[in-house]
């Protein structure tokens, strides 16, 4: 019998007990009444790339029997083998030799063949996979090729409690996969839900200083757009004379004049050099006062003397816009909103009761709202030194880089805060952890085809591992997919036809 990961004895079907010499007439058979004999295996066994899942059934020297089914898989996108090669060499007693070649598939992911061996005894069996210049060797193990048919033994009928099936063929077609679960060193956590807000200076309101109308002049930047520190946003003419702006631009005109009749006389040699270069200074001085305020030169012909430009205090994305051209706006108006988004904070909310450990906290890891995504960081901004007296809480400030800008301002978070000496334990992926009334359940991998629920207490998370109990290092749990085992546990999933018996 071959010895592999996974064993299980193959049940037989009259078709194949006629190939293998148990006489006409088996075809006519009921179900129940088909013989079932041992000596075949179902086998599972994983290498760095592939998984291979084989059902075989029990060998007689010189005699064909049922088609072996044998399922590869990829282990980084867990899709089946499309095409390549697959070689089947058995050694057996005295130097036998067979080989068999598959050239491909014959479908999707499933190799078949029915071996005839001449040699009654212990054959070793491996496979090879070649595919794009590459060889995969699959060892797999030892299998008994028995005299006649009358060396077959009856297979006992021994029921497996607790198993769940989910064919290779189900799995190809849905996103699935599955991880190891390894020991791990895991610092003791606590939960803390929290919001990603802006830093102080990451965020400027930018409001509209004068009364005016939003003079058009070139492209304006719509929400969504990256902006420069000092990039200007809008133009305002300003439609009121009363305020300090528009005795900036008188002052701004009456130096221009003062310049230029300076520069005249001057050139008549009707006044020294010094009234000269003081009639410069206030020009410089004044024009200097009205940019320092946003105020710029309109453009030649323009009727008004001067416009207003709301510039953006700082660089980043355009969020929110609130004037647009040609509209009238009054002195205050919010008028943009600009967010750097490259670093943002997430604020964490410590519990009141968690609050006396807030001071060894030096790393967080936490979700958003709508993404699946786990984001960390070690980096401490603040501790709060209060509770908020509503809702009972201590924050927590971490700095966290958003290079690609998922991260959006006044997003939810649900996060742990990492805290105390490490926890040394069997860990899994946490997204294999599913919640199923309250309880923390994975699904473990005991076969290709055959999966076992455990019932698991969830310890300290990394945001990307989970500490469990009832669970061994080595076990393979499902990561994605796991809500599609769990309704084959219930018989609700479709199942596809798969053309191969079990």
């Amino acid at each position: 019998m071959m010895r592999g990961v996974g064993m299980a004895p193959i049940c037989r079907t009259a078709a194949a007990l006629w190939f293998i010499g148990c006489g006409p007439g088996a075809d006519d058979l009921p179900p129940e009444a088909v013989p079932v004999f041992a000596g075949g295996a179902v086998v599972t066994h994983w290498t760095d790339a592939l998984e291979l899942f084989v059902e075989y059934p029990p060998h007689v020297r010189g005699l064909e029997g049922d088609v072996w089914a044998i399922h590869l898989t990829w282990l980084a996108d867990w899709s089946p083998v499309e095409e390549g090669g697959l070689t089947l060499a058995l050694e057996g007693p005295g130097g036998a030799r067979e080989e068999i070649v598959m050239p491909a598939p014959a479908r999707s992911g499933v190799f078949t063949t029915a071996p005839v061996l001449p040699v009654a005894g212990i054959w070793r069996a491996d496979f090879t996979l070649s595919v794009g210049g590459r060889e995969y060797p699959v060892p797999v193990g030892d299998l008994e090729v028995f005299e006649s048919v009358d060396a077959l033994v009856p297979e006992e009928d021994v029921a497996s409690p607790g198993l769940i099936t989910l064919l290779k063929e189900q799995q190809w077609v849905m996103p699935f996969g599955v991880a190891v679960a390894e020991e791990r060193s895991i610092p003791r956590s606590i939960p803390a839900a929290g919001e990603i807000v802006a830093p102080a200076d990451g965020l400027a309101h930018v409001s509209v200083p004068v009364t005016g109308l939003v003079v058009v002049q070139g492209p304006t930047p719509a929400p969504g757009d990256a902006v420069a520190a000092g990039q200007t946003l809008a133009l305002i003419a300003p439609t009121s004379l009363d305020d300090s702006f528009a005795r900036m631009q008188v002052r701004v005109a009456h130096a221009e004049r003062e310049a230029a009749r300076a520069e005249r006389l001057f050139a008549a040699e009707a006044i020294p050099e010094r009234r000269l270069l003081e009639a410069r200074h206030e020009l410089e001085v004044a024009r200097a006062a009205f940019a320092a305020v946003g105020g710029i030169q309109a453009p030649e012909g323009d009727e008004a003397a001067h416009l207003y430009a709301l510039r953006s205090p700082i660089g980043g994305v355009l969020s929110e816009r609130h004037v647009a051209p040609g509209e009238q706006v009054e002195a205050g108006a919010h008028a943009f909103t600009v967010v750097d988004p490259a670093t943002l904070w997430f604020i964490a909310r410590l519990p009141a009761r968690e609050a006396a450990a807030a001071g060894g906290v030096r790393e967080a890891w936490f979700t958003v709202e709508g993404a699946d995504a786990t984001y960390t960081t070690d980096r401490v901004v603040s501790t709060g030194t209060v509770i908020d007296p509503d809702t009972r809480t201590l924050p927590l400030r971490f700095a966290i880089a958003n290079p690609d800008g998922r991260l959006k301002v006044g997003m939810l978070a649900e996060g742990r805060l990492l805290t105390g000496e490490p926890v040394t334990g069997v860990a899994v992926p946490s997204a294999a952890i599913q919640d199923e009334d309250g309880l923390g359940v994975v699904y473990v991998e005991v076969g290709g085809e055959s999966f076992q629920r455990r019932v698991v207490e969830p310890g300290p998370s990394d945001g990307t591992w989970t500490l469990v109990t009832g669970v061994a290092s080595g076990e393979r749990v499902v990561t994605t997919g796991a809500y599609q085992v769990f309704l084959a546990s219930l018989g609700d999933a479709e199942l596809a036809d798969h053309g191969h018996t079990h």
